[in-house]
């Protein structure tokens, strides 16, 4: 037998034998503080309400609250302060990292073997616990380890959703690259598909082919959970098929209305909740539906209790719902309010108002339709309008945009506060608590619901140019700025980042409905947002999608804004090199017939460190004059730092080392006042470079270090930052002569790398650590893969990148004749993403 025990910090927690050590000895803890410590540690993957620590401690007990905070602070005294943390007014969290989860044996002579650890890599979190569903997902998990394709089909609400969750966080453990979860009802077209499984793994999808540029980049080893494939079945199929002959280690499950009709397709129809029949002997809680039932009143209403007088009651409402899981949770929320006779008698209402519908609609619709048509039909008037109004939202919404979408002339943004908590009570909206500001969503079917009451009250052309316009204003930095004063760079990412889905939305919408000037507004602020997240691709496409707006009626700042934008997004391939040149010129020759602005001198910035890559050093020499011009009066001193760093930039691809160090060094403290981590970041790594160059190789590996750190506790870091930060260090490890440590490092990078700009964009660097560690052909390959990568970005070598070239070819020469060389950099060109990193890693 094996005893689990969990440790942290001092601490040793042993739940068989319910001991509480601490600095290995026993301490005296009472029974309650003890559960308390328990149900803490063992969810400690989420908060934990009052209410619910409440009913795991004193379950079926009615004690006063102040209970729960003399067990808390005992804790903390024997524990320290910071091991239980507490969310004001919504509960508390078990903070302590954890050394060691897995069991140890509790007697030496019968040893267990410990379960592998659970992965932690990939989107999915735990969920409630799954209820009436053991054996399902026993069934489905061992069939999803054992295929590759694995179809849940059921009915709208018939809970494929949560098993398949369920199943992803089962298996956890036995894909190396994690389990995905791919939400797909919010997407309308298959072409984007691809788009929006990347943005799910943070896949960034290059080139005009993004289902190819998914392929390549997919993780080799991972679980991808598509949900709601039903209304792009065929797509989806297509997709599927493409990912699954490219990755021989994925393994994919769907959960769909409908079969995707893949010929290696496993298909599991999943069947409602067990329901009890009339005049059944065995306990009723022996049933799914009525388990679940009771599991989410009791949620709702602590306490709640199935007993001889409501027992028949709950038995007729799970059978009048058929044992769907979503209709349940809908009729469970209501207890508090109407009691279970209440519900009971509801129920009944809307259900025979829905048997006298459309004949011809799907089952599956009229089930789905008379859950939410009852949920809706307990709201109040004024609730039932901020609900509708929320529809209008993708993916989520903050507090201050459902205000002020929500809010009319009668009902004013207070009142929108009080409604929209009362649509939380009743579950109508789910609130993440996850994060230090709230934020809401609707239910996908409930959502729906609500998007087709917003057309039945003629309301939904209104609300969908009013959250295009709200998007603007929280998007557009200069709006913000007349709005909320004086805002860095990190604020304005840290207050838009959660409503990057609302942000595509409005611009879908703006080009669908023919609001010129609108989507041309939306995609010009989306570019500035989209530059600072490292999303370039994805950008990239909406801006083509835009592009066929712009005419001779356009503003042409406005043009002109669209031009920098695209150039700007256009990076590491988005756009080519020269085109990128010829976006800033034009963009530059409006620009400068105005009085000057940020605009301008961002635009200047960006054509001076452009021209630098495609090695028209003239133009980068003559355009940054032109900026340091600019920057120099009051108004845009505060810029400084900006120029200052292209000019560092600059004087690299010039080859004048210690100017570029003292270009950085200047820049730096205007960067920081700025408040532009991702600035920073690139400043401060350029630096380590320039180190590099200059032969201070420990200096170098320092700052490397120093970087990688800050990056792993910042909010701002994204997979493409991370990807330069450890291939850079790998590099200097590599002129170190640190060779396995470097190997190790690229090894490290590689999940960034495919989620961002590829390996294949440091084929130069990787070039070198190849020929070092003795693998020569490999070596030149990778060259090659470095030329082609370079020509296609329209980009030359630095003078440092010459040397780095130049040290791989002399190894590699030193060996083999010129004439093979050259064909391995000539085959090295052809090199995929795969193929470039089984080179770098063999």
């Amino acid at each position: 037998m094996a005893e689990t025990v969990f440790r942290f910090d001092r601490a040793e927690l042993r739940l068989d034998t319910r001991e509480l050590c601490v600095d290995g000895a026993p301490v005296a803890v009472g029974a309650r503080a003890f559960d308390l410590l328990q149900a803490l540690v063992t969810h400690r993957d989420r908060l934990l309400t009052k209410h619910e620590l409440m009913e795991m401690v004193w379950p079926k007990l009615v004690v006063e609250e102040n209970n729960l905070q003399v067990q808390v602070s005992t804790l903390r005294k024997l524990l320290g302060s910071k091991a239980i943390a507490t969310v004001p007014g919504r509960g508390y969290r078990f903070a302590a990292p954890l050394i060691d989860q897995a069991p140890v044996p509790a007697a030496p002579q019968r040893v267990a073997a410990p379960p592998t650890a659970r992965g932690h890599v990939g989107n999915l979190r735990q969920g409630p616990p799954l209820v009436g569903r053991a054996a399902d997902l026993a069934a489905v998990a061992a069939l999803v380890r054992s295929q590759r394709l694995v179809s849940l089909l059921g009915a709208g609400g018939i809970g494929k959703t949560s098993l398949a969750r369920a199943v992803g966080w089962e298996l956890g453990h036995a894909f190396a690259d994690g389990v995905w979860l791919v939400p797909l009802a919010d997407v309308a077209e298959a072409a984007a598909l691809p788009l929006a499984v990347a943005r799910v793994l943070q896949i960034n999808l290059p080139g005009p082919d993004p289902l190819a540029a998914l392929a390549e980049r997919l993780p080799p080893q991972a679980l991808l959970v598509l949900d709601n494939c039903e209304h792009l079945a065929g797509a989806v199929a297509e997709l599927v098929q493409r990912l699954l002959q490219t990755s021989p280690g994925l393994h994919v499950l769907a959960t769909s209305q409908e079969p995707l009709r893949l010929a290696r397709e496993q298909q599991v129809r999943l069947q409602a909740l067990a329901v009890p029949e009339p005049g059944a002997r065995e306990a009723a809680q022996s049933h799914g539906a009525v388990a679940l039932f009771l599991a989410r009143a009791q949620a709702a209403q602590p306490g709640f209790m199935l007993e001889a007088g409501n027992e028949g009651a709950v038995v007729e409402i799970c059978r009048a719902l058929d044992g769907v899981p979503l209709a349940l949770e809908f009729a469970a929320a209501r207890v508090p309010l109407l009691g279970v006779e209440g519900v009971r008698q509801h129920l009944g209402q809307r259900l025979r108002v829905l048997s006298r519908g459309a004949r011809d609609a799907p089952e599956r619709h009229r089930t789905l339709r008379a859950t939410l048509d009852w949920s809706h039909a307990l709201l109040r008037e004024d609730e039932k309008k901020v609900f509708r109004r929320l529809g209008v939202f993708v993916g989520g919404f903050g507090l201050e945009l459902a205000q002020q979408l929500a809010a009319d002339d009668s009902t004013d943004a207070w009142d929108v506060l009080e409604l929209l908590g009362n649509l939380v009570d009743k579950s109508m909206v789910v609130v993440d608590t996850a994060s230090a500001q709230p934020r809401y969503r609707l239910l996908e079917t409930a959502r729906a619901y609500a998007w087709d009451q917003l057309a039945l009250a003629g309301e939904r052309p209104a609300l969908q140019l009013a959250h295009a316009r709200a998007m603007l204003a929280m998007f557009d930095r200069r709006t913000r700025m007349e709005r909320l004063g004086l805002e860095t760079v990190d604020q304005w990412m840290q207050a838009c980042q959660g409503e990057a889905d609302n942000l595509r939305a409005a611009i879908d919408w703006a080009v669908a409905a023919g609001e010129r000037a609108l989507a041309l507004d939306l995609a010009n602020t989306a570019a500035e947002f989209m530059y600072e997240a490292g999303r370039y691709p994805e950008c990239v496409a909406w801006m083509r999608r835009v592009e066929p707006l712009i005419d001779a009626d356009t503003p042409e700042l406005v043009l002109a804004r669209f031009q920098f934008g695209l150039a700007m997004v256009g990076l590491h391939g988005g756009v080519e090199g020269r085109e990128r040149l010829r976006l800033l010129d034009a963009a530059l020759a409006i620009l400068e017939r105005h009085p000057p602005s940020m605009v301008l001198v961002y635009a200047l910035c960006m054509r001076g460190y452009v021209a630098g890559i495609c090695g028209d050093l003239a133009l980068a020499r003559s355009t940054l004059d032109r900026v340091h011009a600019l920057t120099q009066p009051a108004p845009f001193a505060p810029l400084r730092g900006l120029p200052l760093y292209i000019e560092g930039m600059v004087r690299r691809f010039e080859g004048r080392s210690h100017e570029a160090l003292a270009a950085f060094t200047e820049a730096l403290p205007y960067v920081r006042r700025h408040g532009d981590g991702r600035t920073l970041f690139y400043l401060q790594s350029n630096m380590a470079a320039v180190h590099h160059e200059m032969g201070h190789l420990d200096e170098a590996v320092d700052q490397y270090r120093r970087a990688i750190a800050a990056l792993e506790d910042s909010p701002r870091t994204d997979a493409q930052m991370m990807s330069f930060a450890l291939v850079w260090y790998a590099h200097a490890l590599t002129a170190q002569g640190a060779l396995d440590e470097a190997l190790e490092q690229v090894r490290r990078s590689l999940p960034y790398c495919r989620r961002s700009v590829g390996l294949r964009h440091f084929a130069g660097m990787l070039a070198l650590l190849a020929a070092r560690r003795g693998k020569l052909r490999e070596a030149a390959l990778l060259l090659g893969c470095d030329d082609a990568a370079r020509q296609r970005r329209g980009e030359v070598r630095t003078p440092f990148d010459l040397r780095t070239m130049k040290a791989v070819l002399a190894l590699v020469g030193a060996q083999h004749g010129e004439e093979r060389v050259v064909v391995w950099r000539v085959q090295g060109g052809a090199l995929e993403e795969g193929e470039a990193a089984e080179l770098a890693l063999g």
